[in-house]
């Protein structure tokens, strides 16, 4: 699952074209990101949700990043690489943006 020695992983994504990619920045695994990036050369970002140690962010392919939780309490949890893809989407679905 990943490579370990760079400590990121890839998470189920349903999107072809695309992968999601999650890695710890400490905090006891409370400060995290996790990224949707096209899976080409480019790697151009389509979506980064992450985790502050205490708040939740959210930046959509407009590169605007919006803080959409108080806290990551209800992604913190024993099944967070299952709960992380699901936040990604509602939250794209959320925050469409015009083409």
């Amino acid at each position: 699952m990943g490579d370990a020695l760079a400590g990121e992983y890839q998470l189920d994504w349903p999107v072809s074209g695309e992968e999601l990619t999650y890695h710890s920045c400490g905090c006891a695994d409370s400060c995290w990101v996790a990224e949707v990036r096209q899976a080409k050369a480019e790697k151009l970002l389509i979506a980064k949700l992450r985790c502050d140690c205490e708040k939740l962010y959210f930046t959509d392919k407009t590169g605007i990043e919006r803080v959409v939780a108080e806290n990551c309490d209800d992604l913190n949890t024993d099944n967070k690489m299952d709960l992380i893809p699901e936040r990604i989407k509602q939250l794209q679905s959320h925050f469409i943006t015009p083409h």
